[in-house]
């Protein structure tokens, strides 16, 4: 008896270990993220040259851009009291894209919910900005939207405004930001995602745990059998 107990405590302890590991592994909750460019260094990015955060996440902008906080440039930038980027670019030509992983729709997919935006300069009025995502599958979304057009500057009213994506901007590979007018660029600045994660899937540990469950109840219901006989 005293053995049958020692045998079924290790038993219980190595199935409570194994499915532990297992979950610790695989079950992790995917959380939403504000990528924004706080200790990035300040100063000019060449043309398209990726910007890489911890998300992970890329952002490339075809045309050249800043990194700035705005106080350099003020008053003929826009501010927010943060680092943000400022983008030059017309057009195609002035393309930001914003990617899990520019070699592959598939391999990093995230959901974009937010983004903050701003007019360029001073006295460009509203700029009409075109969200074109690409989901991880390829399907193409649209998403069209128009600046407010306030731009004063340190101090005063906010220049940077929040863009709500709607739901279908979710499970992308890439989103591409097309300034559609007056091509005189964009300033971006906290964008809201969240990666997907994988399915939890049963691991050899899991599956090992799995396993003894079923052994040490098979074992228990034989032994309760015989005893009721």
């Amino acid at each position: 008896m005293k053995f049958r107990w020692v045998r079924d405590c290790l038993l219980r302890a190595a199935i409570i270990v194994l499915l532990s590991v297992g979950v610790a592994v695989f079950a992790t909750a995917a959380l939403a993220a504000n990528v924004d460019y706080e200790g990035e260094t300040l100063g000019p990015v060449p043309p398209n040259t990726p910007l890489v955060f911890d998300h992970p996440l890329y952002i490339t902008a075809l045309a050249e851009s800043d990194v700035t906080d705005g106080v350099a440039c003020a008053p003929n930038c826009p501010d927010n009291g943060t680092i943000y980027q400022l983008s030059y670019g017309s057009g195609f030509a002035g393309f930001l894209t914003i990617s899990g992983d520019p070699s592959c729709l598939e391999c990093n997919p995230f959901d974009l919910f937010k983004i903050d935006v701003a007019e360029p300069s001073p006295g460009s009025g509203p700029i009409g900005l075109s969200f074109l995502g690409t989901t991880a599958t390829g399907e193409s979304l649209q998403f069209d939207f128009v600046s407010d057009g306030v731009f004063d500057g340190p101090g005063g009213q906010p220049d940077f405004e929040t863009v709500v994506l709607p739901d279908t901007f979710r499970d992308l590979g890439n989103v591409g930001i097309l300034v559609t007018a007056p091509y005189l660029g964009v300033a971006i600045d906290n964008i809201i995602v969240e990666e997907i994660q994988a399915a939890p899937a049963l691991t050899p540990w899991g599956l090992g745990a799995l396993v003894l469950v079923l052994g040490v109840s098979a074992t228990r219901f034989r032994h309760t059998r015989a005893t009721a006989r």
